[in-house]
């Protein structure tokens, strides 16, 4: 199993991710262009996948609100700054939408997948041994592909909670897993309380 841990008992590589990443609860205008998660050594390759849900959507219809395009928006820039290098989503527009303006910006192409299950999970890892991945999810999706990944539970979003950022590190001798939250918080989500956010750890 796995579970959410203080900060303070952080180790201390992890504690250096999210000093680095301590801002992104709030809106994002502009991100440093060097990549926080450029590789240094290849030979000692670390994977990163962050997985977030589409961003606000308007009712029940498939499209983004005007607070969701903005949200897309502050994606790109995270996105770019943290390097990343593959996108996956679901085929509709809600969750199209949420990552096509960092597509376009990194020119990278967006890859659809369909119900996440553990050996995409396992075949995402080997495929993109030492990249940046992004996974765009659902309410109920996002938190479950964040938990295989993170090789732990499967971790719960509220259904209007639009504002979580999961960030999961693998290399060969750990995996680092950090819950956060990018651009301006959802009203009434989780998210908005601090106890919630921190490190998940993985069961050794």
């Amino acid at each position: 199993m796995s579970r959410f841990e203080d900060p303070v008992s952080m180790s201390t590589s992890v504690r250096t991710i999210c000093q680095a990443l301590f801002g992104l609860y709030v809106v994002l205008g502009t991100l440093n262009a060097t990549p926080l998660f450029a590789q240094a050594d290849p030979n000692n390759a670390t994977t990163t996948f962050l997985v977030v849900r589409h961003a606000e959507r308007d009712g029940n219809l498939d499209k983004l609100t005007k607070t969701g395009l903005q949200r897309s928006q502050i994606l790109a820039s995270l996105g770019i700054a943290l390097n990343v290098q593959a996108i996956y989503s679901t085929d509709t527009q809600r969750t199209k939408g949420t990552v096509q303006p960092l597509a376009t910006a990194a020119g990278t192409e967006i890859q659809i997948y369909e119900t996440p299950s553990e050996d995409w999970v396992a075949s995402l890892a080997h495929k993109h041994a030492g990249e940046v991945v992004l996974i765009v999810g659902h309410s109920n999706t996002a938190g479950v592909i964040a938990g295989m990944l993170a090789k732990g539970k499967h971790l719960e979003l509220s259904h209007d909670e639009y504002d979580a950022l999961f960030i999961i590190r693998e290399s060969a001798s750990e995996t680092q897993s950090l819950r956060l939250r990018y651009g301006s918080s959802s009203d009434g989500a989780s998210s908005a309380d601090p106890d919630k956010m921190g490190t998940l750890v993985p069961a050794r």
